[in-house]
């Protein structure tokens, strides 16, 4: 027996309480071993893997999975470890650990079932697995390594970018890399293109906005399905409602009487969401997941996705859909069979629809607005995946497309007009305290008093759960500004939730010589009282010298960005004073999402049940681009945007 360095008598004597041990036993920490010749620990572990991944070798280390998919592995005592004539052991469990995860989990039992281990990214990977006995004691390491291939692409891309110059051409191009198997789209029913886009400028998107009746039917459409709806798969859009009036599909994939899954507008519901068919056939209901927030806003871009997760298995009672918002999950996953007893998985027979659906047998609830960027993988995508993907990257930053630009420099009258392109309500002059007036320069610019002057819109301009940017160039008058009382507060430019704002550019007089600049999100419940305000504050207090002469103020609000050590908080605040980040302030993650509605306004704004926040100078441009500026990207488009 002692060959085989088996314990029997002392992992017995642990578990009854005998006092057959010598000394005390004590927990060493991960990977230490604490032995003895007569009493020794357990030997590193037999490690078997049950797939996919298999064990690297000196000549051999072959990719498999991807990231979030399960490996199974079973560990067993050292052989040496159990006794050979009663195959008796006193290894009691085990301590597992992915080396590219933090922490550890431990297993009980000498033999227990398969264990799932999942790698979150790719690359090599090792597994650690140590024996522990009866005493509590660790022994050696058994080490596992193995490949995780990347993560699979998407198998259709459709950016719409490239919009033919010979109008006879109507079909765009499946940019994915994924497979060999291509699904341009055809557009059909008045579709085209538009500048429109998400990416910005130079960039273009599928334009299903037409007010000729002629075209209020225009979609695009490949000619076969894009993946097996049967199986696991993600699609995702970008998507500008121009009207919340009625249901709109904005992609589906259909089969001869209904459609596998619909990724739409709610009218009834007054939400996104993402529906499965239980069946090939309008008389059973949809499985739908809904978002969190009812009215989401229309005439802005947002980003929507729908995972169906099959689970990799065939089981049908574990699949389930869920919507993600700007990159965030909506709810729950939602249980199909749960939900609807007649519910089978089922593949669509027909192409990938963007902007309709099939009901009843019959093309109907078309999209009216503005299509991008959309994608399908043949996975379910992480929720990791799907923030990362909503990000939007262009050159290897954020893309960001300039939504409005009021600019007074290029106006007249009583009303300061939307540059931009997407045709935004102009700012109303207040009519008193507030004109446009040329500065010594020539450049009109809109003076404001300080007591009531101001300029607003109906708003809002973007959707603020999803990244934006804002960037104001203001001028605060010092006499003015001197005349306001210690704890003012003047919103530069924000835009109205209830008697707060859902974020605002804001200058706070802290002391007669201490003013300092700051951007805010807030957050209210039902009833209009504040459950969260986040605030980023400049780094440095106002000098003489930023007093009457105009200043770049701009706030960035990046949905995606994580805050280190909030797990739960998503998104983070960052604040420019010109084209200089200021210290961010570690704390500045939203963990709540409110939208605003309402007057968007500059030189005043609500705050603390009152509009009383006036800004005492003038403005001369307010910009808003939906996406999250770089510092990098900022500076330029200041420096480029200083002579609009």
């Amino acid at each position: 027996m002692s060959e085989h360095r088996w314990r029997g008598a002392r992992a017995w004597g642990a578990m009854v309480g005998a006092t057959l041990l010598v000394g005390v036993l004590s927990t060493p920490a991960f990977g230490a071993v604490s032995d003895s010749a007569d009493d020794p620990v357990p030997l590193a572990p037999r490690i078997t893997s049950e797939g996919p991944y298999t064990e690297c070798t000196a000549n051999d280390c072959a990719g498999q999975g991807e990231p979030g998919l399960a490996g199974m592995f079973t560990f067993r005592p050292n052989a040496v470890d159990i006794d050979p004539e009663t195959g008796k052991t006193d290894v009691a469990g085990y301590r597992v650990r992915l080396q590219t995860e933090p922490g550890a989990t431990e297993v009980s039992g000498a033999e227990p079932p398969p264990y799932a281990v999942v790698p979150t990214v790719a690359g090599t990977q090792v597994l650690e697995v140590q024996a522990k006995d009866w005493g509590e004691r660790w022994g050696a390491p058994a080490y596992f390594t193995f490949q995780v291939k990347p993560a699979s692409g998407t198998v259709g891309h459709w950016q719409f970018a490239d919009r033919p110059t010979a109008p006879a051409v109507t079909t765009t191009k499946d940019t994915a890399t994924e497979g060999t198997k291509r699904h341009d789209a055809t557009l059909k029913g008045g579709a085209t293109w538009s500048d429109r886009a998400r990416r910005g400028d130079g960039d273009y998107s599928l334009d299903l906005n037409s007010t000729d009746s002629d075209k209020r039917k225009a979609y695009a459409a490949t000619a076969k399905p894009v993946v097996d709806t049967k199986e696991s798969f993600t699609v995702s859009v970008w998507a500008y409602l121009a009207g919340t009036k009625s249901d709109q599909v904005v992609l589906s994939a259909p089969g001869s009487q209904d459609a596998t899954f619909e990724l739409y507008y709610s009218a009834k519901q007054k939400k996104w969401a993402f529906g499965r068919g239980a069946q090939d056939h309008g008389d059973t209901a949809d499985v739908v997941s809904y978002g969190d927030a009812a009215n989401p806003p229309a005439r802005v871009w947002t980003h929507l996705t729908g995972v169906f997760d099959s689970k990799r298995d065939t089981d049908k009672t574990n699949d389930t859909v869920q919507l993600f918002v700007n990159g965030r999950p909506q709810g729950q996953p939602v249980n199909l069979s749960a939900e609807a007893a007649a519910y089978e998985p089922w593949s669509s027979t027909k192409g990938l629809q963007i902007g309709r659906t099939k009901d009843d047998g019959s093309y109907q609830r078309y999209f009216h607005g503005y299509v991008d960027e959309a994608a399908v993988w043949h996975r379910a995508l992480r929720p990791v995946d799907v923030r990362a993907v909503s990000e939007l990257t262009a050159e290897g930053g954020p893309a960001t497309a300039l939504v409005a630009d009021w600019n007074a420099g290029l106006s007249t009258g009583s009303e300061i007009k939307d540059v931009s392109g997407y045709a935004k309500p102009g700012l109303t002059l207040s009519a008193e305290g507030a004109q446009l007036r040329a500065d010594e320069s020539g450049r009109r610019q809109l003076v404001l008093d300080g007591i009531q002057g101001h300029a607003a819109t109906p708003g809002p301009a973007m959707d603020e759960s999803g990244s934006f940017t804002v960037s104001a160039r203001v001028r605060v008058d010092s006499a003015g500004w001197a005349a306001k009382p210690s704890g003012y507060r003047a919103i530069a430019a924000g835009q109205r939730l209830a008697d707060e704002s859902s974020w605002a550019l804001v200058l706070r007089k802290i002391d007669q010589d201490v003013s300092v600049w700051s951007f805010e999100k807030t957050a209210v419940d039902a009833a209009g009282k504040v459950t969260e305000r986040v605030v980023v504050q400049a780094d440095n207090i106002m000098e003489p010298s930023e007093f009457d002469t105009p200043i770049h103020i701009s706030g960035v609000y990046d949905a995606a960005a994580t805050t280190s050590g909030e797990p739960d908080a998503s998104g983070k605040l960052k604040l420019y004073i010109g084209s200089s980040p200021q210290n961010e302030n570690p704390h500045a993650g939203r963990t709540s999402q409110a939208q605003g509605t309402g007057e968007l306004a500059v030189g005043r704004g609500a705050d603390g049940g009152t509009m009383d926040h006036y800004l005492p100078g003038g403005l001369d441009r307010l910009r808003i681009w939906t996406g999250a500026m770089t510092a990098n990207g900022l500076a330029q488009e200041l420096e480029s945007g200083a002579a609009g």
